[in-house]
């Protein structure tokens, strides 16, 4: 009975080696590849393939056979192959390049945005160094008129009467300005000059009805000083006021930065005449030969300063 078992596991050996031994790995490995073939889409396999078949293991039964001794060989797998590591695609931007012409856009404008806010920046800080230097003339011009008091070669006529404002002197002036906030750039955006002329008369104006009321509006826009006698009815009503109006002329003058036209605005009362008058100079005629036309102007003397209003 062992001996038969002992022909049968020896017929089973030889049987498992001439398998090994014909064993034809090419084909296998073709086969391998057809497989993985259909199964992507004719896509190469990656797979790795072992160059040789692995041992196998083979237990023999608990009884040694008398005759045939076959080494079971070793149960110890090979090493897994070394994964293939497969570089990733190269970024290509979609649609032919187009974000790439989008970014350069974009450089393109900022870049255009900066070079233009930095001009903004200087024309705004030219026009601030201009106002500044306005208000240290003014300042100066100011304190010493204020001292020296000097008459005033201007007569103004008021309603078109013949009776003028005559022989005025300066009274007192002052120079002030005022500037953005700091959010802004904290720039000098308004200078202002003003001045108070004296003369020795007064005049008294009579007006009843409606026409006190417009009257007492003239003078309060033309700022000037009076004194209002009124006379009323039984039932209390205005019918009549004599104004009494003192030879006195207050004058302002504000030069306002305009920072998106480039220009300074100049906004008078009763500069050259009772009333109100505006005109426009480019920041570049603003200088000591503009200023001082100015200075002529506000005494009364012969001057050029109209010449560097803007047209």
């Amino acid at each position: 009975m062992v001996h038969g078992n002992a022909d049968q596991l020896d017929a089973e050996a030889e049987a498992l080696l001439a398998d090994i031994a014909s064993f034809d790995i090419e084909a296998a490995r073709q086969r391998v590849q057809e497989i993985d073939a259909r199964a992507s889409g004719l896509r190469v396999s990656t797979t790795p393939f072992p160059e040789a078949l692995p041992q196998v293991c083979f237990e023999a039964e608990s009884t040694p056979a008398p005759r045939v001794s076959v080494e079971a060989p070793s149960c110890s797998q090979p090493s897994p192959a070394a994964p293939v590591e497969v570089p990733p695609p190269a970024h290509r931007p979609l649609g032919g390049g187009l974000l790439e012409q989008l970014k350069d856009e974009v450089v393109i404008s900022q870049r255009r945005a900066d070079d233009l806010t930095r001009r903004v920046d200087a024309a705004r800080d030219s026009l601030d160094r201009r106002l500044r230097s306005m208000f240290d003339y003014f300042h100066d011009l100011t304190t010493q008129l204020n001292y020296l008091k000097p008459r005033i070669g201007r007569d103004y006529y008021f309603l078109g009467a013949d009776d003028a404002f005559r022989d005025l002197t300066w009274l007192e002036g002052f120079a002030d300005f005022r500037t953005q906030s700091e959010s802004d750039g904290g720039r000098i955006e308004r200078v202002t000059l003003g001045f108070t002329l004296k003369g020795p008369g007064e005049r008294t104006l009579d007006r009843s009805g409606s026409g006190i009321e417009r009257l007492r509006q003239v003078l309060f826009d033309l700022g000037l000083r009076f004194e209002c006698a009124e006379r009323r009815n039984s039932q209390r009503e205005l019918e009549h006021a004599s104004f009494r109006i003192p030879d006195e002329i207050s004058v302002r003058v504000v030069w306002r930065a305009d920072f998106e036209k480039q220009q300074v605005v100049m906004e008078s009362r009763n500069l050259e005449r009772l009333g109100f008058a505006t005109c426009a100079l480019l920041p570049e005629s603003i200088g000591p030969a503009m200023l001082d036309e100015f200075g002529r102007l506000v005494l009364g003397r012969p001057n050029t300063f109209r010449s560097f209003v803007s047209r």
